[in-house]
Order: C-alpha cells, then sequence, then structure tokens
C-alpha cells in the first residue's frame, strides 16, 4: 500500500525552500542588524552594545518606549478584565453583538485611529469645542501637547482585545469543580477568587500582557502622528537616514532581545495555562443569568469600552467627508476628498492605493505558495528538523515588524533590491515574510482535520503525488487556501512599520506610508489622509469578515507560536 510522500526528496524540498526565502530575507536583516550593533568598519566592537545606556537621548527612548510599554498593558487590563468576566461567566440579552463588536479595533491599525483621534483633540477640534460651549472652558486645552498619554490611549484602546480573548478563554475554561471545592469548605467568594480563581487566571492573563507589552513597546505608527520622537521606534525610525550610525542597530537589537525574551514567557505561560485547566472529569464553568439589578452595569460597560474603543476610527470616518471641522461640533461635509482620490488619475492618493494593492497581492501569491508548500512538508511528511523549520517559518510573528524593516533595509542598500531606489519589490518581499505564519497556520489547520484516507487511495489507484496534491488535497482545504489568501491580503493592505520604513522615495509609499505623509501637509492633507483611512478600514473589515466566515473557530490556531 503506497503512503504519502515521506522521504528525502520532501525534506530536500523543503529546506531548499526554507533556505532560499527565509535565509536571505529573514535570517540575513537580523544577522545584519547583530553584526552592526556590536562592530564598526567590519572591527569587533562590543562595547556598542551599551550605547543606549551611555547616550542620555537613546536612554530616554528606551525608558518612554518601556512605560509606554508597562501603561498600555495595564490601561488595557483595566478595561478588558471586567469585561473577559462578563464574556466568559455572564448571560445576558445581546451578547454576542457585544462581545463580538469589541473585538473591531483589533483589526483596524492604530495609526488610523491616531489620525481620527487627533481631529477630535486638537484645539480647535470637537472636544474643546464642546467644553467652551458648554462654559467648562475659557481657553482650548491642547490635547496634543500630551504626545505620551496620547499615544497610550490610542495603543491601549486598539490592543486590549488580546488581554480580553485570553482572560475570556482563560475564565471560560476553569474547572468549575475546583471553585466549588473550595466554596464547600467554607471559603467565601473574595478568598475563592484569591486562591481559585486567579491563580489559574494568571497564566492567560500574562500571555495576553505580555503580547500587548511588545505591541506597545515597538509600535511606531501612533508616536509619529502625535509626533513623539522621544521613544525608541522612532529613533530606529530616524536611524534609516544613516545606515553607517551604529545607534540604530543596536536599538533594534534591544528591542529584538526584548520581543524575542517576552514571546517565550508568553510562550511557556500559555503552556503552563493548558497545565492548570485541563483534567480528567473537567466541567468547564457554566454561564449565569445575569441580575436585573446588575444589567445596567454590564451594559454601561460594554458601551463605554466599545464607544471609547471606535471613536477614533468614527473621527476618521467624519474627517473624510469634512470640507472644513474646526471649531464646530461637526463638520461641514462633502465628498470632495474621496473625488479627489478616485477622480483624478496619478495624484498621491491613488498611486498609494495600487502600490498597496499590487505588494498585497503579490505578497498574498508567494505567501499562499510558500504556506500551502511549507504546512504540507511539516503536517504530511516525515521531514528532517520539523520542529527547527517550524520554528523559523513561525519566528516573524515573534519579531517585530519595525526590527525586521530596519534589517531588511540596511542589508539591501546598494543591491538590486535598493529600496532608496524602488521599494516595491523589498515591501513584496516583506509583507510575505510577516504574514507566512498565518498562511502556515490557516493551512496547516485544514490539513491537520483532514484524513489521508483519500490522498492515499488516489496514490495507490496510480496517481503521481503532484496528480494527488492538486486533484484531492487541494480541493479539501480550498476554505483554509481562500482564508489563508484573505488573511495575508488584509494584514499586508494597512502594514505600517514595513511601510513606513521601507518607502523612502515618496513616489513609491504604499497605504500607511501615505496616510502618514498627508498628515503632515497642509492645504487638507489630513481629510484625504482620513478618506484613504477609510478605504483601508473597509478592505480590512470586509476580508475579515470572509476569513472568519471560512475558518471559524478556526482562526485562534493562526496566532499561536
Amino acid at each position: 500500500m503506497r503512503k504519502l510522500p515521506q522521504n528525502l526528496p520532501l525534506s530536500l524540498c523543503t529546506w531548499i525552500l526554507c533556505v532560499l526565502f527565509l535565509g536571505p530575507f529573514l535570517v540575513y536583516p537580523v544577522g545584519k542588524v547583530l553584526i552592526g550593533s556590536i562592530s564598526v568598519g567590519g572591527v569587533f566592537t562590543p562595547s556598542l552594545m551599551w550605547l543606549p545606556v551611555q547616550d542620555p537621548v537613546a536612554r530616554e527612548g528606551l525608558r518612554n518606549a518601556f512605560l509606554i510599554g508597562v501603561f498600555v498593558t495595564l490601561v488595557s487590563s483595566i478595561l478588558a478584565i471586567p469585561l473577559a468576566y462578563c464574556g466568559a461567566r455572564l448571560r445576558f440579552p445581546g451578547k454576542s453583538l457585544l462581545t463580538g463588536l469589541l473585538l473591531v479595533p483589533l483589526l483596524l491599525p492604530p495609526l488610523v485611529g491616531a489620525v481620527g483621534l487627533r481631529q477630535f483633540l486638537a484645539r480647535e477640534g470637537t472636544i474643546n469645542t464642546l467644553l467652551r460651549e458648554w462654559k467648562i472652558l475659557s481657553e482650548p486645552i491642547d490635547f496634543l501637547q500630551l504626545a505620551a498619554p496620547m499615544v497610550v490611549l490610542v495603543a491601549a484602546l486598539h490592543l486590549y482585545p488580546l488581554i480580553y480573548l485570553n482572560v475570556a478563554a482563560a475564565w471560560a475554561n476553569i474547572d468549575s469543580a475546583l471553585e466549588e471545592a473550595a466554596e464547600n469548605m467554607g471559603a467565601g467568594s473574595l478568598r475563592v477568587l484569591r486562591t481559585v480563581t486567579l491563580p489559574l487566571l494568571r497564566p492567560g492573563f500574562i500571555s495576553g500582557a505580555l503580547i500587548v507589552f511588545v505591541f506597545a513597546l515597538t509600535d511606531l505608527g501612533t508616536p509619529l502622528i502625535f509626533n513623539f520622537k522621544r521613544v525608541t521606534a522612532v529613533q530606529i525610525f530616524d536611524a534609516r537616514t544613516d545606515v553607517n550610525n551604529p545607534m540604530g542597530y543596536v536599538l533594534a537589537l534591544w528591542l529584538m532581545i526584548v520581543a524575542v525574551l517576552i514571546f517565550w514567557i508568553s510562550r511557556r505561560a500559555l503552556d503552563n495555562a493548558k497545565i492548570a485547566t485541563v483534567a480528567r472529569g473537567t466541567r468547564r464553568a457554566s454561564e449565569t443569568a445575569t441580575p436585573l439589578w446588575l444589567l445596567p452595569f454590564v451594559y454601561g460597560a460594554f458601551g463605554i469600552v466599545i464607544f471609547l474603543a471606535l471613536l477614533p476610527h468614527f473621527g476618521v470616518v467624519l474627517a473624510s467627508f469634512a470640507k472644513d471641522w474646526t471649531s464646530t461640533l461637526l463638520p461641514t461635509w462633502t465628498t470632495e476628498h474621496y473625488v479627489r482620490i478616485f477622480g483624478e488619475q496619478g495624484n498621491y492618493a491613488m498611486t498609494a492605493i495600487k502600490i498597496s494593492l499590487v505588494c498585497a497581492l503579490l505578497s498574498m501569491l508567494i505567501d499562499v505558495i510558500a504556506g500551502a508548500a511549507l504546512a504540507y512538508a511539516l503536517v504530511r511528511g516525515k521531514v528532517w528538523g520539523r520542529s527547527f523549520l517550524d520554528t523559523l517559518a513561525m519566528l516573524p510573528l515573534a519579531l517585530p515588524g519595525l526590527i525586521l524593516a530596519f534589517g531588511l533595509l540596511v542589508a539591501f542598500i546598494g543591491t538590486p533590491l535598493n529600496p532608496l531606489v524602488n521599494a516595491v519589490p523589498l515591501l513584496v518581499i516583506s509583507y510575505a515574510i510577516r504574514r507566512l505564519p498565518y498562511a502556515l497556520r490557516a493551512v496547516s489547520s485544514g490539513l491537520q482535520q483532514t484524513s489521508v484516507a483519500l490522498e492515499e487511495a488516489s496514490l495507490n489507484l496510480g496517481a503521481s503525488p503532484l496528480q494527488t496534491v492538486w486533484h484531492i488535497t487541494r480541493p479539501l482545504v480550498s476554505a483554509n487556501l481562500i482564508a489563508a489568501a484573505l488573511l495575508t491580503f488584509a494584514f499586508a493592505v494597512l502594514e505600517v512599520s514595513d511601510s513606513l520604513i521601507l518607502a523612502v522615495d515618496p513616489q513609491t509609499a504604499p497605504l500607511a506610508k501615505a496616510i502618514y505623509q498627508l498628515t503632515l501637509g497642509v492645504s487638507g492633507g489630513t481629510y484625504i489622509a482620513c478618506a484613504l483611512g477609510v478605504i483601508g478600514m473597509l478592505l480590512l473589515t470586509g476580508t475579515f469578515l470572509l476569513v472568519n466566515r471560512l475558518l471559524g473557530k478556526q482562526m485562534g490556531a493562526l496566532f499561536r507560536l
């Protein structure tokens, strides 16, 4: 009886794929950052590692980045944990809708939300106008001078769903028999919470909180929108113009070490969570009906968080239709910005949309082909070094996009892929590398849930391995392939870090870079940037809805390290 291919050629092809794709565009750029942080002109200089400690500006940037990470995690936790309890343990009308709305901000880049919030908080914006009309203020407050708190607020409103998802899942999976046993032993509710529930929740919370911390630590778009330059991510962004300065390399290495370490801790915490909540005879905690007196508080908590989280994006939508929005509660309406985007051939905004779509489509094609081939080899074949290859392919999830983009920039200056001349080829490669893990996980989950019996029957009837893959395997995982394509496309359309760092020439700027550049201009540039943001939001929302329909509960498997 013929089995699926599990021989040397399959292993060899898999390794060749990884060496030719991940080697030059993942391993080499990361190595370039490492070498640049410990050597000058080819001379080994390990003392460079301590430059951020010795330089006061770099030291302030690291301190600010760390504090932003801490405060974003704290604010996100305050927003998410009470709602996670309600979502996991309480039953109330409209729960599915409200919990779904809680996750919407995660799909929309904080760069776009920051532009919208800036519209509300400007000196002549809606908030100041409202406060003056109510006679609370005589002079407007310059909220935008409070750059660091604004960065924390936008990042927290974007990232709190990560903590919500982890804590809600942990709360729902706690064995209710453990809590009941503590109550039967005479423990009160608070003691049960402190001694049983919270220890079981801790691994899930730590996993989500550490991911939020890393994302906030390495966020580039939000500090740039609020012109907060005293932070490490922006200092690395500024260093792209002087690749001979070792400071950029050293700062990138420090962030990379912190990010990889935290993701490793997160993975360990997630493993511990599985051990703590799974046992023979486990009974998941049942949902209880919400008492009538508690319903207003539950709806109020969900309503406030959802309102705050969607407010920045609502501001983007309003501003995209604004002819003028100064010293008024609502803008004067116009569709001029959309007419300019779609009606004028060769304009900057339309060019950015085309570049983003081309780059996203090409990277999607690369990811689907490479992800499907790698997934088939790792799931169906006995490939030598399978664990190493899987870890290498998933590494871009742990590696901040800022670091990979900086590494690609310094690695390919002066080569045919020089981003200073034309950023498009390197943008395609960068998007593909960053999103390969999602394609790999999407196809792998489909293969793992599909029996090999039909494929083996095809081989036994005389079909070649390639014929079997094309006529049997491909149709069986077609939904996963389509979902992988949509998912990688959606993430690439508004990719921020890669776009801001690699697109040096404005003529090859993708959507995210164009939004940022337009916010720096005058004559309604911000309003056009908001119109571009709305277009990006529609693309993202539509594709994620399709992915969720295709994958359903398998979506969670895409984000495992």
